[in-house]
């Protein structure tokens, strides 16, 4: 993947945009190759996604949600590194 991102950004410099699914949490996936990261441009952060589902269908009525828990998880990101989520 790395070489494969470094050859896109190379042949289409400023024309090509990479996003990378992630579960993993897999550091540097979204940092530049010339900094030892995958090279991908944006890493689709699926925590978001994850935590809505979970505070919909199990945390019960808003005035008892655990508000703490879900401004970590919308806060949660590597220093430096583009997400992308949805909800």
């Amino acid at each position: 993947l790395m070489l494969a991102n470094d050859m896109l950004h190379t042949l289409y410099a400023g024309n090509c945009v990479t996003i990378a699914e992630d579960v993993s949490g897999m550091p540097t996936l979204a940092r530049p190759v010339s900094e030892g990261g995958v090279g991908f441009d944006y890493r689709l952060q699926m925590a978001i996604a994850d935590k809505w589902v979970e505070v919909l269908s199990e945390w019960g009525m808003d005035d008892a949600w655990d508000m703490g828990n879900l401004v970590h998880t919308l806060e949660n990101r590597r220093w430096g590194e583009k997400c992308i989520s949805y909800a």
